[in-house]
């Protein structure tokens, strides 16, 4: 049972790369309880994890599959949470022009329906404390005012559209929660250009994972209800649709 004045924060997706440099991070200060999920149920991942990490928990959880997630949400200390970060997602270089409609229907699966089950999944234990913070990694890719640009740059194309609905996805879930006067902070982060498998496929220069991550969480610490259904750049810069 985790105490009162303990934070609860849950990164989904954090087997590798930003998320988990984002648990690491979290588990550095005393006063966060950190955890973290990942894909599939491997006995020798969980305890590789496990002796990296061993403040964190991790829990099992697809977020393409309801099922999984509503499991790792019964699963959460005292059936709480104060912050939930999304940060699964799928991304390649995929121009939609020249890509099937299917390959368009993974990604949206993965990046915009896998973060509303997500949401719906843990609504109740961020309910159950005044934190209420729900945080969707997004994408610089995802902004229409920067890919309407003639050098705009990312991954863009089927990954793009789909960090385009995710943050419409952030917009809409502040709108529905906030005007119910349920004091939620709820916001799309541009991690940056990190050195992930992901960003590793626009070429070689991307920031450490470390670095992206305790720039998020700083961020992530300073936001309150008034900054919901806002876009955020990882150094806290506000970013245009």
């Amino acid at each position: 049972m985790s105490s009162p004045d303990q934070q609860i924060v849950l990164v989904i997706g954090a087997s590798r790369g930003l998320g988990l440099a984002l648990v690491e991070k979290l588990t550095k200060s005393p006063t966060t309880r950190a955890l973290g999920t990942v894909r599939t149920q491997s006995p020798t991942l969980q305890l590789e994890l496990e002796a990296q990490l061993p403040s964190a928990t991790f829990l099992t959880a697809d977020i393409t599959n309801e099922a999984s997630l509503l499991s790792a949400a019964q699963q959460l200390p005292g059936g709480e949470l104060d912050v939930l970060i999304v940060n699964a997602g799928m991304g390649a270089r995929d121009p939609v022009t020249q890509s099937s409609t299917d390959t368009l229907a993974a990604y949206l699966d993965t990046n915009v329906l896998g973060p509303h089950r997500a949401i719906r999944a843990f609504l109740p234990a961020l309910r159950a404390r005044k934190t209420r913070k729900i945080i969707l990694i997004s994408s610089s890719s995802g902004c229409l005012t920067q890919q309407a640009m003639p050098d705009s740059i990312g991954l863009a194309g089927c990954y793009g559209t789909s960090k385009a609905a995710l943050n419409m996805l952030a917009v809409q879930t502040s709108n529905e929660l906030n005007r119910a006067g349920e004091g939620f902070t709820v916001v799309s982060i541009h991690p940056g250009w990190v050195a992930t498998d992901m960003g590793n496929k626009v070429g070689d220069g991307g920031m450490p994972p470390a670095e992206s991550a305790s720039k998020i969480l700083e961020l992530v610490g300073r936001l309150e209800t008034s900054d919901s259904a806002s876009f955020y750049k990882f150094d806290g810069e506000k970013m245009p649709w």
